[in-house]
């Protein structure tokens, strides 16, 4: 096995038999590594003070030469510490769920990341608003989006509803009420403003927005093929 030593960011951590647990780093040109972290769940690991979730942090390596086997991981240094109470927020844990599942492998990962990572440490919006844009990029950044303009079907801009079949607004007469469903103009607004990144227009109604939280994790699910298992309250 060859060392290496690199910095980036904790985004997921996993128990891994009695003592152990697999890591995965996140580094500035948006690689990720995931690791055998050898008796980290230990009280006694050196390690272990340094692997919280949402941490910068400079690691070193072993680096398997074979694709089927983990490298291991040696040492760990926090560089950026993080609060353990952001464990609490939806919004940060959805983040990293993202960040480690996303098809994504270039600079535009960790630019993506480290963006959201800063608004929720800034606290820029309410945790369920955040929680709202995380999943609109995470749409996004998988190749797909919501056409929320005007009609999908005819290019109309007069809005009747948003169709997450049809991957957009339907107007009023390519709405067909025998086979799509009505969201009430509230909703069809929300996702208006969010998919054009107007995030301060978004209402604050908690009910509203986890219903829209709900709406977009089944959109992943059925068009993307990604289960977030922080939502699964939803």
């Amino acid at each position: 096995m060859a060392e290496a030593i690199y910095r980036g960011y904790i985004i997921c951590k996993q128990p891994y038999q009695i003592f152990d647990e697999v890591v995965t780093f996140l580094i500035d040109d948006g690689c990720r590594f995931t690791c055998l972290s050898r008796g980290s769940r230990k009280i006694t690991s050196k390690n272990a003070r340094h692997l919280f979730v949402g941490s910068y942090v400079e690691f070193q390596i072993f680096q398997s030469r074979h694709e089927n086997k983990l490298s291991r991981l040696k040492k760990v240094i926090t560089v950026k510490p993080i609060d353990w109470n952001y464990e609490m927020l939806e919004s940060f844990n959805v983040l990293n769920e993202c960040a480690n599942k996303l098809e994504l492998k270039n600079q535009r990962l960790y630019k993506f990341y480290q963006k959201h990572l800063e608004m929720i440490f800034n606290q820029l919006f309410y945790d369920k608003i955040l929680t709202l844009i995380i999943l609109e990029q995470f749409i996004k950044l998988s190749g797909h989006t919501l056409e929320v303009n005007r009609c999908i079907k005819c290019n109309d801009n007069k809005i009747k509803t948003i169709s997450f079949k049809d991957h957009g607004m339907l107007c009023n007469l390519c709405f067909d009420p025998r086979k799509d469903k009505y969201f009430d103009l509230t909703i069809s607004k929300a996702f208006h403003y969010l998919f054009n990144q107007q995030y301060e227009k978004l209402n604050t109604n908690i009910q509203e927005l986890d219903f829209m939280i709900k709406l977009l994790k089944i959109y992943i699910d059925d068009n993307i093929a990604v289960k977030l298992q922080s939502l699964n309250t939803y």
